[in-house]
């Protein structure tokens, strides 16, 4: 149904949504969920693949009934929800390039800075791997082995692995049967790691260069705990309506970030002085930081006509520029001012600069054509978090779905498919007036999920 609970209830899943939809159980219940997920990027006409198997909910719900006259019954509940599934290939470009190489971005990055002052992730490393030396004479002003006339083959194969998932403790009552009232802990996870080889092979009928290629390699993990709080509320005035609000506050998270870069050569001949074609070097460090995300409110509506179909919808509010990094390793996320007094922009100012509020949107309906089937389908929209004029700016997230639901009183079965898709735009190498062609990527997802559960 497109996720859209937040005025139903009566789900597991609604206690990382709107927990007043704990309230709702009238039984206590235990549900399972499986997911069989197949990724599929597409970028040029390279196409990539990737399917998991994945735990997608897991938890159950005691329900305590009556306490009170008014008060029908108060539910605790405990699930776990795979809130993201990070895993996927990615195969980018694989065109000729004949404008500009990222040696040029070293090269300028260098230039200006002695050896022992080049940077040990990037400029350092292609130092050692011959791909900048300083020119003759000079001591800090470098030169690459390509010439003007050479084109590069530009690729770049990405390795993304991971997962998002949050552990929920709720708890929820039903008033009179009017209003169900609800609150969550989450304890959120999160593991992703991301492995690239950036490759420029040097390609023309006439190479004056004696550089063949070279790899840039990326390897980084982040990783990490965070907590937040939900609240939230369901209120039906008449049976056949109901209305729902969930505030989240940020999760504060706690992250430790471990990287390693590497460049690596090959050369025709021996760069000079030197008897080897092959060089290359690596570099690698960790760190630790916090990420505070931002709030999130959510509002829900919901019909359900004659104990026959339902509709729901929930719009949901993000302001994305709200998220801040902060702590770890003395690291300063604010800006600073120059020694001419010129203000430098910290991480903190491009969040601020980059990203912007959403407004997101899911819509599901369920017809029950009999006691025991139910035919259920759904969309969602989540909006592009960038500002206008960024390169993202349209990468809004669409998901279709259908399903059906088998209801054996005490036992359900749920079947659910579900069709994501997303396109981003991005760039190998980016540096004052150097930037490399816009890559386009497109993405989609498809999910099969399975869920069992038992009512007793």
């Amino acid at each position: 149904m497109g996720g859209a609970f937040g005025a139903l209830g009566g789900d597991l899943s609604v206690a990382t949504m709107n927990p007043g939809g704990i309230g709702v159980f009238r039984n206590s219940e235990i549900s399972f969920t499986s997911v069989l997920d197949f990724t599929h990027s597409k970028s040029g006409n390279r196409n990539m693949e990737k399917n998991p198997y994945l735990i997608g909910n897991l938890g159950f719900v005691i329900a305590f009934h009556p306490i009170h006259e008014k008060w029908k019954n108060i539910n605790f509940a405990f699930n776990y929800t795979n809130l993201n599934n990070f895993n996927r290939n990615i195969y980018q470009g694989g065109d000729i390039n004949d404008k500009n190489s990222l040696l040029d971005v070293w090269l300028m990055e260098a230039n200006g800075n002695d050896r022992n002052s080049l940077n040990e992730f990037t400029t350092s490393l292609a130092y050692d791997a011959y791909l900048i030396k300083l020119q003759p004479q000079s001591k800090n002003q470098y030169e690459i082995p390509i010439v003007a006339g050479d084109s590069m083959r530009q690729s770049n194969y990405i390795r993304e692995r991971g997962f998002q998932g949050e552990y929920a403790l709720s708890v929820g009552a039903n008033y009179d049967d009017k209003l169900y009232l609800g609150a969550t802990l989450g304890i959120q996870n999160i593991h992703y790691k991301h492995y690239s080889t950036y490759t420029e092979i040097v390609e023309g009928k006439e190479i004056d260069s004696k550089l063949m290629w070279f790899d840039f390699v990326q390897d980084y993990t982040t990783s990490g705990v965070g907590i937040n709080f939900k609240v939230g509320a369901i209120y039906r005035p008449i049976p056949q309506l109901r209305l729902g609000l969930a505030i989240h506050t940020p999760t504060y998270y706690s992250l430790t970030d471990k990287v390693t870069n590497g460049a690596y050569s090959q050369f025709i001949e021996p760069p000079a002085g030197e008897k080897e074609t092959q060089w290359g070097n690596h570099a690698n460090t960790s760190f630790d930081y916090n990420l505070k995300t931002p709030w999130r409110f959510i509002a829900s509506i919901a019909t359900v006509l004659g104990q026959r179909a339902i509709l729901s919808v929930d719009y949901e509010f993000v302001d994305y520029s709200s998220a801040k990094l902060s702590g770890g390793d003395g690291t300063n996320y604010y800006g600073t001012e120059d020694v001419n007094g010129d203000y430098i922009p910290g991480a903190n100012d491009m969040i601020k600069e980059v990203y912007r509020n959403t407004n997101n949107l899911r819509a599901g309906a369920e017809f029950r054509v009999s006691s025991v089937l139910s035919l259920r389908g759904g969309y969602s929209y989540t909006a592009s978090p960038y500002k206008k004029g960024e390169l993202n700016e349209k990468n809004n997230v669409q998901t279709v779905s259908g399903g059906l639901g088998l209801n054996f009183n005490s036992l359900y079965v749920d079947l659910a498919y579900m069709r994501k898709y997303s396109k981003e735009q991005s760039l190998f190498y980016a540096y004052k007036s150097i930037e490399s062609p816009v890559i386009q990527t497109k993405y989609q997802d498809n999910q099969f999920r399975l869920t069992v559960g038992v009512r007793f």
